[in-house]
């Protein structure tokens, strides 16, 4: 009765032999880590923000595509992988990416996010694991404010810095002497209000409304007509893309009128706004980053191959995405080594022209591997976002004051 027993016991094992032979020989077709450069770039895919995650995600890809036609993304025979998680627009499913990048599949950067609330997670982990972090677009002034010297921020500007180009159009033709400020109540909104009262201050302009808002809610109604009241000169709202269309929407509703609405950037320049917003979009101005008529070598090109592969019109979040790309192949090429120091290394001397202008990493004002930004004004003029400002690139005149809304 034995022999079958065991008869039976060494078939088994040598199945399991041949199962884990032919398995080994499976794997060697498989890329493992030390085969390739792994960047790992969060964004968030799904969720309220996924309109601009996939965009940057395209961006990405894009630039992937074009660096490695060009043989920049092999180095040392090792080929550059890039692997994205989404995390849904959340803090802590961006917290749970970054560890699992570098603790699972052993990346030697990484990049990302896009709202501001999540990159200063990412930076946190980042610096506390000793790993290099680009930020994508993330723009809350304090995520360089920190004297993280693993957190490098090229492409995308502190939130504060968005309106220079705006203040240059506000002191030379609006002249404003009395703003509101409205903004949703994340790390980005607050940054960006911040800025603009302190700049209003100095100023001697009176602010006659200075209140967040909860990011996501539907019905702007009761503090638009509080705004209302205080007939303002302007507006400054700062609003990611759903908030933004129907602020503007409820204003047209309220028959809100005032000389200037603009947007901190974020929802205000996406195409989907105008989709979304409608008629109500019509002049509304906002400052931006990065347009496709600036003179930068390749924008008009990346806007042009964006539209044409995706179907779609980028805006900054697109080029900044676009740039980060070249950013990291750049360092990555330029790196003695592929540690975690031989990067932060490369970063910290990148010198590099992308779409979205000059790229270097320098300490300014309190802030940390922080490129200083280029800023513009846009206004949406017949369906079609108008560079209005700075005047020598500017593609249309600025339309001031706006026609009341029952005169449009």
């Amino acid at each position: 009765m034995r022999k079958p027993i065991w008869r039976s016991l060494m078939a088994f094992v040598l199945i399991l032999g041949l199962l884990v032979t032919l398995g080994g020989c499976g794997s060697q077709n498989t890329v493992t880590s030390a085969e390739v450069i792994k960047v790992g770039i969060i964004l968030p895919l799904t969720g309220s923000e996924a309109t601009f995650g996939n965009m940057e995600k395209n961006a990405f890809e894009m630039a992937y595509e074009e660096l490695k036609a060009a043989g920049k993304t092999t180095i040392g025979g090792k080929d550059i992988q890039l692997l994205f998680e989404d995390d849904q627009g959340k803090q802590d499913m961006a917290k749970s990416a970054t560890e699992k990048l570098v603790n699972q599949d052993k990346v030697v950067m990484i990049s990302g996010a896009y709202s501001s609330a999540s990159t200063n997670v990412i930076a946190g982990a980042a610096q506390s694991m000793n790993i290099p972090l680009l930020v994508t677009t993330g723009s809350a002034d304090d995520i360089t404010k920190k004297g993280w010297e693993w957190v490098f921020r090229g492409a995308a500007a502190p939130a504060s810095k968005y309106t220079v180009a705006l203040w240059e159009m506000l002191d030379q033709v609006i002249k404003p002497k009395t703003a509101a400020i409205i903004y949703e109540s994340t790390d980005f909104g607050k940054s960006s209000a911040t800025g603009f009262r302190a700049e209003a201050e100095k100023r001697g302009i009176e602010i006659v409304y200075d209140q967040p808002y909860e990011a996501g809610a539907i019905d702007f109604k009761p503090m638009l007509a509080k705004v209302k009241t205080t007939n303002p000169d302007m507006v400054f709202a700062v609003s990611y893309l759903m908030d933004a269309s129907m602020i503007v929407k409820q204003s047209k509703e309220l028959d809100f009128n005032t000389k200037l609405v603009v947007g901190g950037g974020a929802g205000y320049t996406l195409p989907e706004f105008r989709e979304n917003a409608g008629e109500a979009s019509e002049y509304i101005a906002s400052s931006t980053l990065w347009v496709p008529s600036v003179t930068w070598p390749g924008a008009k090109e990346f806007f042009d191959n964006y539209v044409k592969k995706y179907g779609k019109e980028p805006d900054y979040h697109g080029a900044q995405a676009y740039a980060t790309m070249h950013i990291i192949v750049d360092a990555l090429n330029r790196a003695q080594e592929l540690s975690n120091t031989g990067i932060q290394k490369a970063l910290k001397e990148t010198d590099l022209m992308t779409v979205m202008g000059p790229i270097k990493f320098e300490d300014w004002e309190g802030y940390t591997n922080q490129n200083r930004p280029y800023t513009y004004v846009v206004q949406w003029q017949k369906g079609k976002l108008e560079v209005i400002w700075p005047e020598d690139v500017k593609s249309a005149p600025l339309v001031y004051p706006v026609p009341n809304w029952g005169e449009r």
